[in-house]
C-alpha cells in the first residue's frame, strides 16, 4: 500500500472519530451506539498497517488469499452488528407494545370518567 493511501485512510479514520466524538457531544447519537463507531473510527486507522498483519496471518491460516481474511472478518463484524440491532429493534417493540397498552388503559379511563361525570351532571 502506498503512503499517500495510508494518509489518506489514516485521516478517513480521524475525521470519522472526530464526527461520532461530536454527535455524541451535541446529544444526536447515544453513546452506546457511538462505542461500535469509535472501534469502526480505530480499525480504520490501523487498516493502514492491515496489510503487515493480514498478510502472515493469512499465510498462518493456511489462507492463499490475504484479501479473503479481511472479508471474511468484515462479514462475521457485520452479522454481529445485524444480530445486536435485531436485539435492539426487538426490545424497543416490546416497550411500544407496552406503551401502547398503558395509553389503551388511561384512554378507557378517561372515558369511564367522562360518562360518569356526565352521568352525574344529568340526574
Amino acid at each position: 500500500m502506498s503512503a499517500g493511501m495510508r494518509l489518506f485512510l489514516f485521516g478517513l479514520g480521524v475525521v470519522l472519530f472526530f464526527v461520532i466524538f461530536e454527535l455524541v457531544r451535541r446529544r444526536r447519537f447515544r453513546e452506546e451506539l457511538s462505542i461500535a463507531w469509535f472501534a469502526v473510527a480505530i480499525v480504520l486507522m490501523a487498516s493502514t498497517f492491515a496489510d503487515r498483519i493480514v498478510d502472515p496471518l493469512a499465510r498462518m491460516l493456511g489462507i492463499g488469499y490475504p484479501p479473503a481474511l479481511v472479508f471474511a472478518w468484515i462479514i462475521f463484524c457485520l452479522i454481529l452488528a445485524l444480530l445486536y440491532f435485531s436485539s435492539v429493534i426487538s426490545d424497543l417493540k416490546g416497550k411500544i407494545k407496552e406503551l401502547s397498552q398503558k395509553i389503551a388503559l388511561m384512554e378507557l379511563d378517561i372515558e369511564r370518567k367522562d360518562r360518569d361525570t356526565d352521568n352525574d351532571g344529568a340526574r
